[in-house]
């Protein structure tokens, strides 16, 4: 059983590679159910109408990620044929304004602190050659776009913590560079993570909130090797499976991602007793977002978002499903991508809606149900256990 729940993503493996992305909103219906069955609408249909319940605000479409400027401003990239196109939407006035184009795949993208500053991975065509990945970081205000010489097509640098800045290796070391003053530190020296590196791949590191410790993650494809060092010590990060999916939550806590295929988990770590707490198992995929301001940590459980308030130490279960879930810095709402469709949706709305969510919840597990005993209408030999995990998953909610 084992054996075939690790399989249960390999068609997905490619688009994904096993976390490398931030998020590009795979439809993982459209893989596992067929798409001209009556049924498949229905649950898009269903799912949707769980945002209408909830209150959600639609902003825009074909959106691939997304992200919070301030408070009040959401910047996103929309992907239209042979273009990508950056906005800032307004949701005091309820506008978007372009501020940037971009050619190429996007492959990840993360925002600064303050929303100040995109910092862009993407993939560019070479005549003849294997496309090249460089690193963009593109000024919100001005417009204006820089780029990093970084030949690797996937995501290889971090954003620094609370600031404007990102680390990425340079010259054999990890290095901040300030887009600002265009002036570049060394912040951590290749002899402090050189026994983690693998030839050809990056060295992510993640600095706590006062820079006194450090998490340097090395690998791809979901085989990494890692450290944390903290006051001259360092030792093996438990189970690390993903170099993004890694956020310190204060000084001495992080949550990450364990697990593998199919059956990730969200994993909340204490750096001083070194004890780790599994927060959620056993998910398709996890999708972990930290808001640092309010403290949430978002995450899903087979797709349906889940908020963990690190301050309550309270869950909530949005039955909703989406990707790229993030909260503004005053805690009130969340963004988050379903079908590339971009929504807002505050906390309180879907409290409050939980009786009718639930309801909602319930109809869903009833289509996934009917496409158990039908079974024509499944795509692959895995699609029976993806629609079990569904059935789980909403069932959670509904019961």
């Amino acid at each position: 059983m084992k054996n075939r729940v690790s399989c249960l993503l390999v068609t997905v493996i490619v688009s994904l590679m096993a976390g490398t992305l931030i998020a590009r909103d795979i439809n993982l219906d459209a893989i596992y159910i067929n798409p001209g069955s009556p049924v498949y609408g229905r649950l898009l249909e269903k799912k949707l109408e769980a945002y209408q319940l909830a209150g959600s605000e639609f902003i825009d479409r074909d959106v691939i990620f997304a992200g919070w400027g301030d408070g009040n401003t959401v910047l996103y990239v929309k992907e239209l044929p042979q273009l990508n196109v950056a906005y800032a939407y307004n949701r005091v006035l309820r506008k978007s304004r372009e501020i940037g184009r971009i050619v190429g795949t996007i492959t990840a993208l993360k925002q600064s602190a303050g929303g100040s500053y995109l910092f862009i991975k993407r993939l560019v065509e070479v005549p003849g050659a294997v496309p090249r990945g460089e690193t963009l970081i593109l000024n919100v205000a001005t417009k204006q776009i820089t780029v990093l010489n970084s030949a690797y097509p996937f995501i290889d640098f971090s954003v620094a913590p609370g600031g404007n800045s990102i680390l990425y290796e340079s010259g054999g070391n990890i290095v901040e560079l300030i887009p600002e003053t265009e002036s570049r530190s060394v912040t951590v020296r290749r002899p402090d993570y050189a026994d983690i590196t693998r030839s050809g791949e990056p060295v992510i590191a993640h600095l706590s909130p006062n820079g006194k410790k450090a998490v340097l993650v090395s690998g791809s494809g979901g085989s990494y090797r890692s450290k944390l060092t903290a006051a001259g010590a360092s030792w093996e990060l438990p189970g690390v499976t993903s170099a993004t999916e890694l956020y310190w939550l204060d000084n001495n806590q992080l949550v990450y991602r364990k697990g593998a295929s199919g059956n990730y988990s969200v994993c909340l770590y204490d750096a001083v007793t070194r004890r780790s707490t599994i927060l959620l198992d056993n998910s398709l995929n996890t999708n972990i977002h930290y808001s640092s301001y309010p403290k949430i940590i978002t995450f899903l459980k087979n797709q349906i978002i889940r908020v963990y308030d690190v301050r309550k130490r309270e869950m909530i279960n949005t039955c909703l499903e989406g990707e790229d879930a993030s909260f503004s810095p005053d805690g009130n709402r969340f963004i988050s991508l379903y079908l590339k469709k971009l929504f807002v949706t505050g906390i309180t709305s879907v409290k409050k809606k939980n009786t009718e969510l639930t309801k909602k919840a319930k109809e869903i597990v009833a289509l996934y149900h009917s496409l158990l005993e039908n079974g024509k209408e499944l795509s692959n030999d895995y699609s029976g256990e993806y629609v079990q995990k569904k059935i789980s998953a909403y069932g959670s909610i509904s019961d």
